[in-house]
């Protein structure tokens, strides 16, 4: 049985990293960058495959089970795709919300599914207030449309609290590589997808104890 999970996540973590690589190509104005070295494909592999058999050994069969599949899949896609491309596309993000609201519907019912679909729409909300805040302020784009959307994925798997929480560790995390590229590189843009993907990914694992901070600071 383990090695039939291992072989089974290894194999879904090269399929993530060539969609990564690949799927942005079917866009005309996109032209390949340098290609993922097996090495670098071959490890995303092995990790997703021992995470999926951590997953397995802790939650068993269940809705943490699958989400946790979902979540590591769109992470692994959102990192590649954003950093080598700047662009995070919709196909990744709308295949992944319909899964999750399958999910949501199997496991807890429709209401349950119902409020996740109001917490992805707040937090859409929320993102789309700042990016046009700092539109205005910066006179430039401040956030892509892409990173807007995921954060609509986000509240449907997070649910608001702990979504808004994963909004906030990714500026956390986002704002050092900022600074550091303007002052290395003087680039002007930053790839905000992958710190989303990693904070999301972080705050799923860990949503207890960020619940628990949540409840003590508030």
């Amino acid at each position: 049985m383990i090695i039939i999970l291992f072989i089974i996540g290894f194999c879904l973590g090269l399929v993530y990293a060539l969609i990564g690589e690949r799927l942005p190509l079917l866009i005309p104005e996109i032209a390949l960058k340098n290609e993922n070295s097996w090495i670098l494909n071959l490890f995303i592999a092995s990790i997703h495959a021992l995470i999926l058999l951590i997953s397995f050994y802790v939650y068993g069969i269940s809705y943490e089970f699958f989400s946790s599949l979902i979540v590591l899949g769109l992470l692994i896609i959102i990192f590649i795709t954003d950093f080598k491309y700047m662009i995070i596309l919709d196909s990744p993000l709308i295949v992944a919300s319909i899964l999750i609201l399958i999910l949501k519907a199997y496991y807890f019912g429709f209401k349950d599914m119902g409020l996740s679909i109001l917490s992805g729409l707040a937090l859409f909300l929320f993102m789309l207030v700042v990016s046009i805040i700092g539109r205005k302020i910066f006179k430039r784009e401040a956030l892509g449309g892409g990173d807007i959307k995921f954060s609509f994925v986000i509240g449907l798997i997070l649910g608001l609290r702990l979504g808004l929480s994963a909004i906030i560790l990714s500026s956390l995390l986002a704002i050092p590589y900022a600074l550091a590229s303007l002052m290395l590189s003087k680039t002007r843009e930053v790839p905000y997808g992958p710190f989303l993907a990693g904070s999301m990914g972080v705050v799923f694992l860990f949503s207890e104890k960020f619940l628990n901070l949540i409840y003590y600071l508030f």
